[in-house]
């Protein structure tokens, strides 16, 4: 059985919960997506969890951690990390997000170097800059408001029928990942879809100035393309190892449509880092 404690650390008034394997073993953060919560790395954190102490805090705005205010950026899920890493003692963490957990993952390693003892990344928010509002169509500016309402619709309904609807929508997953999903769909403030949540600078800007090991894991249908990862690679100057690879048969969770499939690169690039 998968056992952790919990616990809140406090950062400029603002309460952050945390799940925690323990162990007085080598730690690893995990940071999850926009509308998850800490739990939903349960399936990959069981089995980190025999050589990590795994960390898995819930971001402002999710799970049991207070919710977002009107000065909220996504600059606070930087500096909220940082002090948990601080506080709890962590040291050199490896960092692994998903979406907008993995861009803060990269803002931690961009702006505290010696921080992280590496970073893995989950089909990040990489790609072209959203354009202006005036140059994006009804019809894309609909899909996106369509998605937006789906997921704020789903905190009103019943965990039954969240969890009814993974299925229909998402047949790969495993009953324990939809759980995990379901729950925290009831957890999220729906006020996360107004906030700037995503660091505004490019992937060109930042990939050239992080120096830790890293790893890109990347979908075929997902957010970060092929070639945005090539293209990182060559902007890629430290001499830590930078890797990425692509996941066939993934959407944007890839961890949940693939999950063998990402935990074979993900343990691969784990026990080739140096103690």
């Amino acid at each position: 059985m998968f056992e952790y404690t919990e616990g809140y650390i406090k950062v400029n008034d603002i309460n952050i919960h945390y799940y925690r394997t323990g162990g007085g073993k080598p730690p690893f953060v995990l940071l999850h997506g926009a509308t998850d919560n800490g739990l939903c790395w349960t399936p990959v954190a069981e089995l980190l969890a025999e050589e990590y102490d795994v960390i898995m805090p819930d971001a402002q705005g999710h799970g049991l951690s207070d919710r977002l205010d009107k000065d909220f950026t996504n600059t606070r899920h930087v500096d909220q990390i940082v002090s948990l890493i601080q506080q709890l003692n962590l040291d050199k963490p490896i960092i692994m997000g998903h979406s907008m957990g993995a861009d803060t993952a990269v803002s931690v390693a961009v702006e505290y170097h010696s921080l992280p003892k590496a970073v893995i990344l989950e089909d990040p928010p990489w790609g072209a800059p959203e354009p202006p509002e005036s140059e994006i169509d009804e019809e894309a500016k609909k899909q996106v408001q369509a998605f937006r309402d789906f997921l704020t619709g789903l905190g009103k309904r019943t965990l039954d029928e969240i969890i009814e609807e993974s299925r229909k929508h998402d047949p790969l997953w495993s009953e324990d990942e939809r759980l995990a999903w379901a729950k925290a769909k009831q957890q999220f403030d729906p006020s996360l879809f107004s906030k700037p949540i995503i660091n505004q600078r490019s992937y060109e800007e930042l990939v050239p100035e992080i120096i830790c090991p890293t790893l890109l894991i990347i979908a075929e249908n997902g957010i970060t393309t092929s070639e945005v990862a090539e293209n990182a690679a060559r902007l890629w100057k430290s001499k830590q190892p930078f890797q990425w690879f692509q996941i066939k048969g993934a959407s944007h969770n890839i961890r949940r449509d693939q999950f063998q499939a990402y935990c074979g690169k993900l343990f691969c690039f784990l026990q080739a880092l140096p103690d």
